[in-house]
């Protein structure tokens, strides 16, 4: 986990949002689109969640392929239990 930021200064606190969002990540998976690219990038630099490609739901509008999908991952549970 990194403690330093891309600029070089210190790691602030997550958001609310980004709380919020870590929760709905433990619900189960979502699609990468649906989340910010700020709190993605910050979630797969600090290894609180990981990508992974999957087929795209069914009922998405009558297409299929594969997306890029989101997961939480130990790290991430891990840190929600200490913001409670």
């Amino acid at each position: 986990m990194r403690t330093d930021s891309l600029n070089g200064g210190r790691v602030r606190p997550l958001t609310p949002h980004a709380i919020g969002v870590l929760r709905g990540l433990a619900r189960g998976p979502v699609p990468s689109v649906e989340i910010n690219p700020g709190v993605y990038d910050r979630f797969i630099c600090e290894d609180l969640a990981e990508s992974f490609e999957a087929q795209m739901p069914e009922h998405y509008k009558g297409k299929t392929r594969n997306i890029k999908w989101v997961r939480i991952t130990e790290a991430g549970r891990l840190k929600l239990e200490t913001l409670k």
